[in-house]
């Protein structure tokens, strides 16, 4: 399978989410499943988790975040609140009410975000690697999210094929798996200019104020499965806390995955889903 093959029969569109230039793309019908790429991603991230969605009887829409891929720049910065809050532009923008939510690393954040700020839109929240379980200043205490996070940073700033790999190559357990496609789409995404200032003042945001503590987890009122790669770069003593801090969660270890579960293990990350998503669980 290559990532146009994943992609096969699914609708690409721009809409119009409060003033911003949005690009969606969405695959099936049924219950809406909208899915949240990390920082310097893309739709694309869930190429892979998509079909499997569309399969299980829903609409999986996959968006690009608020300054990311195809979707417009605004000025000022982007702190995770600003995203978080453009996503739920976005879901008015195509007249959903209720959704499932589906966040990676820095969409996950952002999806918590939703999550607590407008819990009348959430239905279920599923967060893969979710960022905001730690300060900058302890994720970078790891020597292995340093150097994820220097390779990311070359790749934004001097977008090679050769740095956008590398940079892919980093997120999985087994760097063999990186779609060239993948990095075609990516390496186009990060040339223009714009893109590059846009990635600098994601890593820039200041977001320690809304940092998913376990006190303000603890207020989720939704079901939540937590999905982490069994070598991803949270420890899981944390990410373990998170999930016994929301009430209900439902943590589950994907074998052979790193940053990237849903497109490492596909076909795991894809099953937790469709039975979280389909399950009778509710929160206490």
């Amino acid at each position: 399978m290559t990532l146009w093959t994943d992609l096969l029969g699914a609708e690409i569109r721009m809409i119009d989410a409060d003033g911003v230039p949005t690009r969606v793309v969405s695959l099936g019908s049924g219950d809406p499943v909208v899915l949240l790429h990390g920082r310097g991603g893309h739709a694309e991230t869930f190429a892979r988790t998509l079909p499997a969605l569309a399969a299980a009887g829903h609409e999986a829409i996959a968006v690009d975040l608020l300054g990311h891929g195809l979707t417009g720049r605004v000025p000022g910065g982007y702190p995770v609140d600003r995203l978080a809050a453009h996503v739920v532009a976005t879901l008015d923008a195509l007249g959903l009410g209720r959704v499932a939510l589906v966040g990676q690393s820095l969409g996950g954040w952002a999806a918590a975000l939703v999550a607590l700020r407008s819990p009348a839109r959430v239905r279920r929240l599923a967060l893969i690697e979710p960022a905001g379980l730690q300060s900058e200043e302890e994720r970078l205490s790891d020597s292995r999210v340093r150097a994820a996070y220097e390779r990311g940073g070359r790749a934004y700033e001097a977008p090679t094929r050769e740095a956008v790999r590398a940079r892919l190559a980093g997120l999985l357990a087994d760097p063999g798996q990186v779609d060239p496609e993948l990095v075609d789409v990516r390496t186009a995404l990060y040339g223009p200019a714009e893109a590059r200032q846009v990635h600098r003042l994601v890593r820039a945001a200041d977001n320690h104020d809304l940092l998913l503590t376990p006190a303000r987890l603890s207020r989720v009122t939704v079901p939540t499965l937590l999905l982490r790669g069994e070598d991803g770069h949270t420890p899981l003593a944390v990410v373990r806390a998170a999930a016994d801090a929301i009430p209900g969660a439902r943590l589950v270890t994907v074998p052979g995955a790193k940053q990237w579960p849903q497109y490492e293990r596909p076909a795991l990350v894809g099953d937790a889903l469709i039975r979280f998503l389909t399950s009778e669980e509710t929160t206490s």
